[in-house]
């Protein structure tokens, strides 16, 4: 298995309450290790795009997870992706950091 390094995704409230700016994972990666900060009660969304300042787009509901509350960690299937965005479907009250991880085979 190889990993990719940590990085933050972070909502910030005064610039965007519901979707963290473009994070670049460094390459293309199978899968991403998440972890979710406390939320406001929240779906969550993982958006993807092909390259940098790209067109971002859902990955799908195999990535769209039903977060609750959040305070947990989770695997979510990026289908090689390297751009990522992550969306929630209330806004937040106070900025929430993702800690992020791409991972491959």
């Amino acid at each position: 298995m190889i990993t990719g390094q940590w990085l933050d995704a972070k909502i910030t409230i005064a610039t965007n309450n519901v979707l963290t700016p473009e994070v670049d994972l460094g390459r293309p990666y199978e899968t991403m290790l998440v972890h979710i900060p406390e939320l406001t009660s929240a779906d969550l969304t993982c958006y993807v795009a092909e390259k940098t300042a790209g067109t971002f787009y859902a990955l799908g509901k195999a990535v769209t997870v039903a977060a609750g509350t959040g305070s947990f960690a989770d695997i979510w299937e990026i289908g090689g992706h390297q751009f990522i965005k992550i969306g929630t479907s209330i806004a937040q009250t106070a900025n929430r950091i993702f800690r992020i991880c791409g991972m491959r085979s």
